[in-house]
């Protein structure tokens, strides 16, 4: 069985929770995996060892689709973890067994066009999103709903250690100049290590993130404790077994994979729409995190909820900017001066039975189902 994968390059999202299940499916022992990818897809499929072949393609990118058009029938099966316009071409050419993973249904004004016809439209419920769904995905066919594809086996935390990390996440994203982003993040995390009593606090400081953005960053602080670098997703959470204190980007990927570490946790500003919806959320669900959202500033252009995508994209943006340009960041300083003081562990009885209320075992079904399917349908 041939199985060729596929995930969009906005953030660590689509590939980490793709990769959770293509760690599944290797369990199986007649199957072949392809991956097709760019940016930091690409460069973590690159980092594990699950794939017998890895091809460089721009799967957002119609042109370049063409041109792997006999690879992708020649597969027995497409798994494109939020790549649209990869599953979307895998379905106009005739491939009858396209699976598409959404980790986003319960931001989505509408469900993508094309994408009514998959042989299964997976559904993580990272966030509630039945009723959303109810309300857009009444054309969809073979709809399956599944816990978060993350690990979410409790395991018992490592030795902790005085180590913060600061995860920026992937932080790419074909429909967002990564110029503004990478200013953003010089400027943000400057301000937070130009803090020296801050800095002072830890034994050990590890900014990491993909390494478009990584590679960029030029950091004022030249602390030998500070590390900069791009890590394996399995390497990160290494990392963040044994680290006390965590400020990351508010993609859920960080929130399931902190939420029953234990750790004292702030969130950054976001950079996409689906980042500043989740810590509107987060907010609401009141379990100790540290939040800074574009609303805490002064200069705030409201970004409304169930917006097509790429017009919330281009708000926050719009907030991004202006806080490049902007010149004190009081706002920053003072959720840092706050981030220091503060003790969360009254929070953590809460973060894990929220975390315990859900479904463990997505990545088995989703592989499970993926499999028996294909391999009834090939016999």
């Amino acid at each position: 069985m041939k199985i060729l994968v596929t995930a969009e390059q906005f953030g660590y999202g689509p590939i980490a929770t793709c990769l959770n299940v293509v760690k599944e499916l290797k369990k199986y022992d007649d199957i072949i995996l392809t991956f097709a990818g760019t940016g930091i897809s690409l460069e973590q499929a690159k980092m594990t060892d699950y794939f017998d072949s890895i091809i460089e393609c721009k799967t957002y990118d119609e042109k370049e689709l063409k041109n792997i058009k006999d690879l992708i029938l020649e597969h027995d099966v497409v798994l494109s973890s939020e790549n649209v316009p990869g599953a979307r071409y895998a379905l106009e050419i005739g491939h009858k067994r396209v699976y598409y993973i959404d980790n986003l249904m319960w931001m989505w004004d509408e469900i993508h066009p094309g994408l009514e016809n998959l042989k299964g439209y997976i559904i993580s419920e990272s966030i509630s999103c039945k009723e959303n769904f109810s309300r857009i995905g009444e054309k969809t066919k073979n709809p399956i709903f599944v816990g978060p594809l993350r690990d979410m086996n409790v395991r018992n935390n490592g030795k902790k250690e005085n180590k913060l990390i600061i995860n920026i996440g992937g932080a790419e994203a074909f429909i967002i100049d990564s110029n503004i982003v990478k200013k953003f993040y010089q400027k943000l995390i400057n301000g937070i290590l130009s803090n020296h009593d801050f800095v002072n606090k830890f034994d050990k400081i590890i900014v990491c993130g993909g390494s478009g953005v990584i590679n960029s960053l030029k950091l004022d602080n030249n602390d030998s404790k500070i590390t900069v670098s791009t890590l394996s997703n399995e390497d990160y959470l290494r990392e963040l077994d044994t680290c006390s204190h965590c400020i990351m980007a508010s993609g859920l990927g960080n929130f399931f994979e902190t939420l029953w570490r234990d750790k004292t946790i702030m969130y950054l500003p976001p950079v996409n729409y689906s980042q500043l919806l989740q810590l509107e959320y987060y907010k609401k669900m009141n379990l100790g995190f540290n939040l800074v959202n574009w609303s805490d500033f002064t200069f705030y252009k409201e970004v409304p909820s169930l917006m097509n995508e790429e017009a919330g994209v281009d708000l926050v943006i719009e907030n991004v900017k202006k806080y490049i340009d902007l010149g004190e960041d009081n706002t920053s300083e003072k959720s840092i001066e706050r981030f220091m003081q503060e003790d969360q562990s009254a929070y953590y009885h809460d973060r894990n039975k929220y975390i315990e209320a859900l479904e463990k075992n997505g990545n088995e079904k989703v592989a499970e189902i993926i499999y028996k399917q294909t391999k009834g349908e090939l016999q």
